[in-house]
């Protein structure tokens, strides 16, 4: 199971503005008086490196401590670098920063630091369901709370080794699909190593974040790629080939906001675009003698449950007496694969055709293994389709968030092991429902809600069969090459 999930490009979000304390500029009145600002500093200096010591002690013990997909090295190389934290005691953003970043030293795309939000809304959902795990989303009021990283109004998308724009104000809307070439003078190609630090995991999902890292200045400033924490200079190359440098400006709280321009626009975009607000849906598709099934997250969306609308597909491509399915993975970042397993491995007995998977680096986690238990059971009938999933094969995960008291930052480690590639044959580490009959495993964070069949997954890759990437103009335009891919396959006209 995966708690937190990346969200769809797909969908035209206003990146959340929030003010860095760095970038409060406090102005003094000049008297004839002396005033004794350096007592001042001093305490709180000594004051802050009180509470950030007690955070990372937490962080040792209640997050390093319980994450099991650190290499020895990496666990090394992580624990000087919370030394030098201890004795650096930088500014509240930096000190986040680079907790993240020693996180993301894992190598694993499911240990994670959250952002507040995310971490309290899933604290809340564990708490309604009546668990309540030391050391796991205690409550408590943070008195030295570190609010999420700040962000400018624009919104960057890794396509192959570029980061275009795709949502940004009307004001700037002349650069929408345009390429970054350059932060604060600096070109991307030179700063991307240090972008890819901020998370664990395959480079297409490091790159995801790196998107939008760069969209904040306090993550910028903290990693020395800023001058100033609450704004950011860029230079682009349009659609047009034309060169253009802008500033990008934190807004302050209370201003009046803009309206949001985004790619792709959805009112005239392809099918896989619309109705984003939908966790799940299907059309029928005669052209392709086919069903298409779009499945945006793993998780029931409040009464709809995702088991009881995947048995209403199933019984409506009978009716109708479509051959064939398509199943759109492309936005899904996750979710409990224990609600859909049993589905997908029986789906393939069910029906006489075949089956076409979108994938795309969205596609994460339980997604992930929905898929494989789909191809551990349809094998060659199944075939994927566009870009490598989000993560690799085999990957830790399972854990529940843990929060820093004094910041009240929130943090994902990860507790399980997850071996899709060889079935956990060589491992007693492994989740329950994946683990081989009669083997040692290892507890999530969140118990089971009664017993679970074991079901290991074998599947070597995920890779596609047929590789066709998302690209700029693509989104810019709102069509979908690589569904046009699948109906090739079929031998039927593109859409």
């Amino acid at each position: 199971m995966i708690p937190a999930m990346p969200m769809s490009p797909a969908v035209p979000l206003l990146p959340r503005v929030i003010k860095g304390a760095c970038g409060v500029i406090l102005a003094f009145a000049a008297t004839g008086f002396p005033v004794a600002l350096p007592a001042q500093d001093a305490r709180a200096d000594k004051a802050r490196s009180q509470w950030q010591r007690e955070d990372i002690a937490v962080f040792r013990d209640a997050f390093m401590a319980r994450d099991i997909s650190f290499a020895p090295q990496a666990r090394r190389v992580a624990m000087r670098r919370l030394a030098k934290l201890e004795h650096d005691a930088p500014d509240p953003d930096t000190f986040a920063v680079e907790l993240c970043r020693i996180a993301a030293l894992a190598d694993n795309a499911h240990t994670q630091c959250l952002p507040n939000g995310a971490g309290r809304d899933i604290c809340q959902g564990v708490s309604a369901l009546g668990f309540s795990r030391r050391p796991w989303c205690q409550p408590g009021a943070p008195d030295h709370q570190i609010p999420d990283f700040n962000t400018v109004p624009i919104a960057f998308f890794p396509f192959g080794k570029d980061f275009n724009v795709v949502g940004v104000e009307e004001n700037d809307s002349d650069l929408l699909g345009a390429r970054l070439v350059a932060v604060e003078g600096r070109p991307v190609a030179d700063i991307l190593a240090i972008l890819r630090t901020f998370a664990g995991g395959i480079v297409a999902h490091r790159d995801e974040r790196a998107a939008a890292v760069l969209a904040s200045p306090a993550q910028l400033h903290a990693v020395g790629l800023c001058r100033d924490s609450g704004a950011v200079r860029y230079r682009f190359v349009t659609l047009q080939g034309r060169q253009v440098d802008r500033t990008f400006t934190v807004r302050p709280p209370g201003a009046k906001v803009p309206t949001w321009r985004g790619l792709p626009d959805v009112e005239q975009a392809s099918w896989a675009f619309q109705e984003p607000a939908r966790a799940f849906r299907y059309r029928d598709a005669p052209e392709l003698d086919a069903v298409v099934v779009q499945l945006r997250k793993t998780f029931d969306d409040g009464d709809r449950k995702i088991a009881d609308f995947l048995e209403d597909v199933e019984a409506k491509r009978r009716e109708v007496g479509r051959k064939h399915v398509v199943l759109d993975m492309r936005f899904n970042g996750g979710g409990n694969f224990l609600l859909v397993r049993d589905f997908m491995a029986r789906w393939p007995a069910r029906m006489p055709g075949r089956f076409f998977v979108l994938t795309s680096r969205q596609t994460f986690s339980a997604a992930i293994a929905a898929i494989a238990y789909l191809k551990q059971a349809g094998k060659d009938r199944v075939t994927i389709v566009g870009e490598p999933v989000g993560d690799r094969m085999m990957f830790f995960s399972d854990g529940l968030p843990i929060r820093l008291p004094h910041s009240g930052r929130y943090f994902l480690p990860a507790v399980v092991r997850m071996d899709y590639r060889d079935g956990c044959k060589a491992y007693d580490d492994c989740q329950e429902a994946i683990s081989q009959p009669g083997r040692p495993v290892v507890a999530a964070a969140l118990p089971m809600l009664g017993p679970v069949a074991r079901l290991p997954i074998s599947v070597p890759t995920l890779a596609p069969d047929v590789a066709v990437p998302w690209t700029i103009d693509a989104w810019r335009e709102g069509k979908d090459p690589i569904m046009d891919a699948v109906a090739a396959r079929l031998g039927k006209p593109a859409g």
